[in-house]
Parts: structure tokens; sequence; C-alpha cells
């Protein structure tokens, strides 16, 4: 397979990379040589792990590292060097033990080193990518499925080796083959993900890493059991694997989980687990649940009313930026439910909504507003239009009349908005829409002067196509910065002969010059 898994492969490349501490026995794959099991003082060393006795550990390896020189105690004295138990951090010095042990042919030796020279780990070796690869690849043929796992990493960004997604695959195959847990959810990501991707392999091999217990895997098994109208729509399954990564600690599954309960979706409305969920997402941080919390108080079905604890978990998430808390948090100012009345609050939260994702929500609030003359000497009107137009299009009857009254006073934005809306849904107002364009990009409006620009070169204005007044106006939108207009402008300009063009650009320099002595305009977007 050649298709290259790279959006999933670079988001887990620093986490796989990273040196943590394992159980000091767990970690070895393999039986440790017969000498090393024979060996009283390497019983006694484990027995000390076990208890917790670093400092024992530590002195016991160092001993066993340097007298008998046994590959599995070089490893093991290495890689407590790095985890810095039983006495400081050296990871120079695990460099040279665990290059001891290299040189006997320890696979895990070799995985943990390259780790080493691809981690920067303070005081360790400099990076040398492709040192690391070497080594992954001498464990990775000995069967190390670690090894496996981290070269298709390699091979998928080019970092030490060139890139090849034949490699990739063929490395994570092996490792997934062995129960790599993340080279399974890898390998799932890859077929689902590409179009030349195997389905069935992909729900396979994500059934066995959710199965291994990795949250991320049964979130995304459970969001596509969740799927309506697939094969493999399962909705009683999805809310298992909901469950299973909630409870491991992932906190959208979490949310969504709590959420399920809120709703009723798929189970029982549930007012206890709905709390007991979202309160665990809400309080690992995540706005969403938190929003959500809000949402519950304030409607008053699953859980008891109360716009007090609604206020109080929108506040929260508003605090962490999420746009529709701010939203909602903003009416309950505006209408004085479950905080004290306070407008200038309330504006002030539409408004800080608008940088978000959710800034459409806060537009049409803050249009409704404006439109009803409530942000009077508050914005500036051409700031509004957009705002207002954005009410119009929500269904908001009063947006229409504003825009109606400021385009009648000759705002160029408020003609451009309505010109706009009137094109998009009343082809029986076209006219009147054109005139509008005209009307505004003539007073310095770029959206106006874009869209007229098109009208004329497709024709759409009511008349034929005019290549000339049609790059006038994407030349002139072009000067006041309409991002596509240059474009625009370049592709007209080959369907038109020099003549053309240079009456186009005669044209341009004229509005031009006519618009520096009318003076300074709204304009606007």
């Amino acid at each position: 397979m050649t298709t290259s898994c790279r959006p999933f492969l670079s988001a887990v490349l620093a986490s796989a990379l990273a040196l943590s501490p394992l159980p000091l026995a767990a970690q070895d794959a393999a039986d440790p040589p017969p000498e090393a099991q024979d060996l009283p003082e390497m019983a006694k060393i484990e027995q000390a792990w076990n208890r917790g006795d670093f400092v024992t550990v530590r002195q016991g390896l160092k001993v066993l590292a340097e007298e008998t020189g046994t590959a599995l105690a070089q490893y093991r004295y290495g890689r407590i060097l790095i985890e810095g138990r039983g006495g400081p951090r050296d990871p120079k010095g695990a460099a040279l033990w665990l290059e001891r042990a290299v040189e006997q042919n320890h696979a895990e030796a070799a995985t943990l080193l390259a780790r080493l020279y691809l981690s920067q780990v303070p005081g360790g070796p400099e990076r040398d990518a492709t040192r690391a690869a070497e080594l992954l690849t001498r464990a990775a043929t000995r069967g190390d499925a670690q090894a496996q796992y981290l070269l298709a990493l390699l091979y998928q960004n080019g970092d030490g080796v060139k890139r090849d997604t034949d490699a990739t695959y063929n490395w994570l195959l092996a490792a997934a083959e062995q129960r790599h847990a993340q080279a399974q959810f890898a390998l799932a990501a890859i077929h689902l993900n590409s179009e030349t991707g195997d389905r069935d392999e992909g729900v396979r091999w994500l059934r066995a890493a959710a199965g291994q217990g990795i949250a991320d895997a049964q979130i995304q098994l459970a969001t596509l059991l969740d799927t309506a109208d697939t094969p493999v729509t399962n909705r009683a399954e999805a809310l298992d694997w909901y469950r299973r990564a909630a409870e491991s600690g992932h906190v959208l599954a979490q949310r969504m989980l709590g959420t399920r309960y809120l709703t009723g979706d798929g189970v029982s409305a549930d007012p206890q687990e709905a709390l007991r969920w979202l309160g665990q997402a809400a309080q690992a941080g995540d706005a969403g649940a938190m929003s959500n919390l809000g949402y519950a108080f304030a409607a008053g079905q699953t859980l008891p009313q109360d716009m007090t604890q609604a206020a109080l978990w929108y506040g929260r998430a508003a605090e962490h930026g999420l746009g529709r808390a701010m939203v909602a948090l903003a009416r309950m100012y505006e209408t004085g439910t479950g905080v004290t009345a306070d407008f200038d609050t309330a504006v002030a939260l539409y408004t800080r909504a608008l940088e978000t994702d959710d800034g459409a929500l806060a537009r049409v609030e803050l249009g409704r507003l404006a439109a009803a003359g409530q942000l009077d000497g508050r914005v500036a009107p051409q700031r509004a239009v957009p705002w207002v137009l954005a009410a119009l299009r929500a269904g908001n009857a009063e947006a229409l009349t504003w825009l109606e009254a400021r385009a009648e006073a000759d705002d160029p934005a408020a003609q451009s908005a309505l010109g706009r809306h009137l094109l998009d849904s009343d082809e029986a107002h076209r006219d009147e829409a054109v005139a509008l364009l005209r009307s505004a990009a003539d007073l310095g409006n770029g959206p106006a002067q874009f869209a007229l620009a098109g009208l004329l070169a497709r024709g759409d204005h009511g008349g034929v196509p005019d290549y000339v007044e049609a790059h006038k106006w994407y030349n002139i939108a072009a000067t006041f910065g309409h991002p596509d207009a240059p474009e625009q402008r370049e592709v007209l300009g080959n369907l038109m002969t020099p003549e053309q063009l240079a009456q186009a650009q005669a044209a341009a320099r004229a509005w031009f010059e006519a618009d520096a002595e009318r003076g300074p305009a709204l304009g606007g977007n």
C-alpha cells in the first residue's frame, strides 16, 4: 500500500518517542539469558524493584553490568540511568551501556538507544535520526514490535531514512500482527482514511487497538459504529465503546457519554449519569462539557431547571474560550436571567464570541440588536452591516428594514450587503440588486466591486457579458485588497483582446481619478 498515512502518524510521533519509565521485568519481551537467570544477584535486584527500592536496584545493576558484562544487565542498567531511579539521571552514561548491549545483539537495548537518539534528552547524545534508524532496523528485523512501530514512523516522516510509504505500511503491519496497539491504530487510520484503503481491514485493526485499551481508538470506533446507515452501524455497541473510553479517562468520551444521558440519545435519560460524566469532563477542563451542563440546567428537562447554575457553567465555558457559551451567557445578561441584567456585559460577550469558531451565532445576535436600534451610539453602523445581514439571513424581519434604510442613506456597506442578499434570495429583484451593487462599488466598497465584476463577466446583470467593465471592477477591487480579485482579473484578462484590456485599464484609471476628487466614503465589508 502506498497511500500516505502522514496526518495520523505525524501526530503520534512525538509521544511514541517519549521516554517513559516501565516496570523493570515487564519491559523485557524475551526471557533473560540463562546466565542472567542463574545469578542470585539479579533475582534480588528484581525483588528490590518490586518493593520500590531503586537504590538497591541501581547499585546491583551497576555491579552486574561491570562485572558480568551480560547484555541484559547492561540494558537494564542503561534504562535505569535514563529514568533516574535510585540516583540522578545519566542519559550519556546510559548511552554507553546500551551501546555495549547492542554490540551483543540485544534488541530492546537497540530500540531504547534509538529512542534516546531521537528524543534529545538533556545531557544525552545529540539527535541522530540516521543512527536511530540503523538501530531500529537492527531490532525490527529481530522481531521487536516497538522497534518496528518506531521505524514505520521514521519511514513515514522521512526522518533518518528516505520517506517510503510501502516500508511504513509493512513495518506497521509487522508490529500490529504482534499486537502492538499503536501500530494497530495506525493501520486502521491508513485503511479508513484513504481512498484505496480496505474498510473492513480498517475496522478490524481499529477493533484490535480499541480492545487493547487505546482510548482514541475506542472513541473512533464508537463514532464509526454510531454513524447512521453504514454497514457497521451499531449504536448499542457504540455506547459500550464510549463508556470504555470514558472510564479510562478520555475527556471527549466523558462529555459525549454524559450528553447521551442528558438528552436520552440511544439511552434512557438519566440525570445522575449525565452529571457524573459531564462533571468529570468539566472538571478536566473540557469547555464543551461545561457548556452542556449550562444548557442542561437552563433547559430543565433531564435536570431541574436552575438558571443560576446555568449561568455559572456557561460562564466557566466562556472563560475557556467557547463561543457558543459566550453567546448563551450574553443572552442571559441581556435578559437578566440567572444573573443581574447588564447590557454592556452582554454586548461585550457577543463581541468576544465573534472571534471564536461560533462567530456566526454572535453575528446573528449582534445583528438582531443593531436592527432593533439597541446598538445605536455604541457601534458604527457600517461595522454592524455584516451582523445585520447575518440576522436577515436568519429570518429577522427588522434586519431587512434596517438595511434598506441604511442603503437609502447611501451607506455603501449596506448597499453591498443588501444587493448581495437580493441576488441570493430573490431573482425578481435582480435589477434592484445590480443597481445597489453599482452604487456601492462606485462608493468604493470592495465586496460590491468584486460581486459586480462577476455579474458583468458572466452576463448575469441582465445583459451580455461585459469583459471591459468587469475587468475594470476586478482591477479596482484588487487595488482595495480584495483577496480573490487579482486571480479573477488575470483569468478574465486571458479572454480579452489587447484593445479591451487597454480600455479596461483606462476605465479603472478614470474611476480612481474621480474617486480622488470625491473624497473618502464609508466603504467597508
